[in-house]
């Protein structure tokens, strides 16, 4: 039998040499691990952010040797997704093991899910009120007259949909509880939508002026009195409602209300005219709500010159 020359004796040891290494290889024992992973989203464009439910981690199948598979640290594995030229709308994404960032000697072999839908939308601004709240009561006789808020608005941002759908912000509770005076705080502003962010400042001063409970008061047969000229005015009694702080109004007695009508000093007298009221000094915060009737009828007194 005739040997083998060199060349071919060469090939059959290269031959050999690559089945046992196939053989030692792939009677290497592995091992598998399952990870929930990170889902990292690189390059996403200025004006647009993620909306709706997304997906934050994946569950992927490693394998690798058993030594390499109990050293893995689990951090060092992230799936990553480039929007680079994303548009606005909805964008499915399909990851492949290329896309799991794994230490070397790992292979990925299983994604969980494999395709994923992202909404993306543009981020908008507007401006909208801030709804300051104030709980608890005043102290008896107290009342709450008017809740402001300085700023009156904040600046929100978000995705266009949900920046669209927004009303108000609102404010940490403010206590009037007991208060005799007006309380002012400073106090943070909230969104009802996480998805919003507030630009700017994210506090605003709220002042809820408390005052002494007002009152109404009626005073009824009041005499009309001209002023000007002589005149006959009919009715010639009116009803005088008053409004102001409860003690002052109390205090307050018909002879402190004095109820006229300005007449012109010459010429024509007109038909009807309104009800004026003079309330006496000394009642702060009195004023007057109305008079009824609210005006008279005007009559020239005979031989009266015009």
């Amino acid at each position: 039998m005739k040997l083998l020359g060199g060349d071919a004796a060469l090939k059959l040891a290269s031959l050999g040499l690559a089945v046992g290494l196939w053989f030692v290889i792939a009677g290497k024992p592995t091992a598998e691990r399952g990870l929930a992973v990170p889902v990292e989203l690189r390059n996403v464009p200025r004006d647009l952010e993620l909306t709706g439910d997304p997906v934050n981690t994946v569950d992927v199948r490693v394998r690798a040797s058993p030594g390499l598979i109990n050293s893995l640290d689990p951090g060092a594995i992230r799936a990553t997704i480039d929007l680079a030229g994303a548009l606005e709308g909805e964008r499915i994404v399909q990851l492949s093991p290329e896309q799991i960032q794994a230490p070397q000697g790992f292979r990925v072999v299983k994604i969980t899910p494999s395709l994923l839908t992202l909404n993306l939308e543009r981020t908008v601004r507007k401006k909208v009120p801030v709804r300051p709240r104030v709980i608890g009561r005043p102290a008896t006789g107290y009342e709450v007259a008017e809740i402001t808020s300085d700023p009156k608005e904040v600046q929100i941002s978000g995705p266009r949909s949900r920046v669209q759908e927004i009303e108000s912000a609102f404010t940490e509770p403010v206590s009037v509880a007991g208060a005799e005076t007006t309380v002012t705080e400073l106090v943070n502003v909230g969104l009802e939508d996480p998805l919003l962010r507030l630009e700017g400042g994210s506090r605003v001063r709220v002042s809820a002026v408390v005052r002494e409970a007002r009152e109404t008061r009626v005073f009824d047969g009041l005499h009309v009195e001209p002023r000007g000229r002589a005149a006959r005015l009919s009715p010639s009694r009116v009803s005088v409602s008053v409004t102001g702080p409860a003690s002052q109004v109390r205090a307050l007695a018909a002879s402190d209300l004095q109820a006229y009508v300005a007449l012109p000093p010459q010429g024509a007298l007109p038909g009807r005219l309104p009800v004026a009221v003079q309330i006496a000094s000394g009642h702060a915060g009195v004023s007057v709500a109305g008079t009824q009737p609210p005006d008279v009828s005007v009559h020239a007194l005979r031989g009266a010159t015009r």
